[in-house]
């Protein structure tokens, strides 16, 4: 099996897919916002949307605000400790009066401090959104392997797995 970094989130359970309980979503202006974050041309931007496109500050996203389940961030071979926070917001697609609480699951040689905020997601209705922030400190045990976790909210019945991945530049 390859390092860690370089595959999947894990194994699809076609059952469980259809009755996720919360989703990542994305439209056409988040990964819009994400390509200005990446600093693409006008030029290019109006090629894929097919419609001309200015970026401004304020429609620039992080590559690592992309909201997407997994959230992974570079460690600069000359810094010995991180500090990076993650912006994401899960739309409620189980059931009406749900509440999700965070768990993260360390895995062997991290050594981060990972912080969820809130920690509780409580959802009155189908389709309600809720925003929740990551902050990961630490460093990285081993230039060689990534430092990971994974944050799991969990209703009782659901559990959405998010991978949480902090890597050294250039060892990959």
């Amino acid at each position: 099996m390859g390092k860690r970094a370089t595959y999947g989130a894990g194994h699809v359970d076609p059952i469980a897919a259809t009755n996720p309980g919360l989703v990542y979503e994305m439209d056409k202006a988040d990964h819009i916002a994400f390509l200005c974050g990446l600093n693409y041309t006008a030029d290019t931007l109006a090629l894929i949307a097919g419609e001309t496109i200015t970026c401004t500050k304020e429609n620039k996203t992080l590559p690592r605000n992309l909201n997407y389940p997994s959230m992974s961030a570079q460690l600069r071979r000359s810094e010995s400790s991180l500090t990076v926070t993650f912006n994401r917001t899960v739309t409620n697609v189980g059931t009406p009066n749900s509440t999700y609480k965070s768990k993260v699951v360390l895995n062997q040689g991290s050594k981060l401090n990972v912080k969820v905020t809130p920690s509780v997601l409580s959802f009155k209705t189908v389709s309600e959104k809720k925003s929740f922030t990551v902050t990961v400190t630490g460093s990285d045990s081993d230039p060689k392997l990534p430092s990971s976790a994974n944050l799991i909210w969990s209703d009782g019945t659901h559990n959405v797995r998010s991978p949480i991945v902090i890597y050294i530049d250039g060892a990959y």
